[in-house]
């Protein structure tokens, strides 16, 4: 597994670690950084509309299909469950220890904006043949590290998708910055997938969110 990264920026010290959502195990590996970091803010790439879902989660939550077969794929490298144990187990300690927590995702308006700038009516023909597919697709990563890198590789082949996965690496960079500026220690809570963007966004100094 990628190793914890610390990061120095405006003066705070960003730990970043990336997490594989769904699957068990990092509801603990997120435990053992929020203990060991004793941050002042846990931040975490994913929108503020899905910390409201943890927030008011009554057992059931909603689920696309193309989640649903993520985590059919990723059981096949470990335990899974739902909501992620990584967030889910990130909003139960920042609740009892009273710590900030920070969606720094692209909101759901930031994220149907840039489709309207982004998708074309091609790219989304494209899109829904890949999701078709999906039932049988036969992924060959050999551990749940690789699987997401194949899934993901998979998911933003047509290339509207990829510019918005940048874009929300980008976004996830200059909320981080703009959090360094008021807390000192924060534990960044980062997809595997978007964990190398968004370290390459802020080596790069991004001063601004460039959709």
């Amino acid at each position: 597994m990628v190793e914890m990264k610390e990061m120095k920026i405006e003066g705070s010290i960003i730990h970043i670690l990336p997490v594989i959502h769904g699957l068990s195990e990092e509801g603990k590996n997120v435990e053992k950084a929020i203990n060991k970091i004793n941050p002042d803010c846990v931040a975490i790439g994913i929108s503020k509309e899905d910390v409201e879902a943890i927030k008011n989660y009554d057992g059931k939550m909603e689920m696309p299909p193309q989640y649903e077969y993520y985590l059919f794929y990723l059981s096949n490298y470990g335990k899974v469950a739902v909501p992620p144990p990584d967030i889910k187990k990130a909003y139960e300690i920042c609740l009892k220890k009273d710590i900030e927590i920070a969606a720094i995702d692209v909101d759901d308006d930031e994220y149907a904006d840039l489709l309207v700038k982004h998708v074309s009516i091609i790219s989304l023909i494209r899109q829904s043949r890949k999701m078709k597919k999906l039932k049988n697709k036969n992924f060959r990563a050999r551990n749940a590290r690789e699987f997401i890198f194949e899934w993901d590789n998979y998911m933003t082949s047509v290339k509207a998708f990829k510019k918005i996965e940048e874009a929300r690496e980008r976004k996830m960079a200059l909320n981080l910055r703009n959090l360094a500026k008021r807390f000192k220690k924060i534990l960044a809570i980062i997809p595997l997938e978007r964990y190398d963007g968004v370290i390459e966004n802020l080596e790069n100094k991004l001063e601004r969110y460039k959709k």
